[in-house]
């Protein structure tokens, strides 16, 4: 049997990150939140198992999909 870990990849300095400052429902997503070493906090989203999109946040503009 293998043990699988997925990874997220920083959208910015593409670092990969394995553990979620925070995850939760939304819906039929199961959003992670990370943050990065480089200063870069992100969302990842994912459905079945999949992942879906990614959101970053942007100064003065929120999260945005990246």
């Amino acid at each position: 049997m293998k043990i699988v870990v997925i990874m997220a990849k920083c959208p910015n300095c593409k670092k990969e990150l394995t553990k979620p400052k925070k995850s939760w429902t939304y819906g039929i997503f199961k959003v992670q939140a990370y943050s990065c070493d480089c200063g870069t906090n992100f969302r990842e989203y994912t459905k079945a198992g999949k992942h879906s999109f990614m959101l970053k946040l942007k100064k003065g503009k929120g999260f945005v999909k990246v």
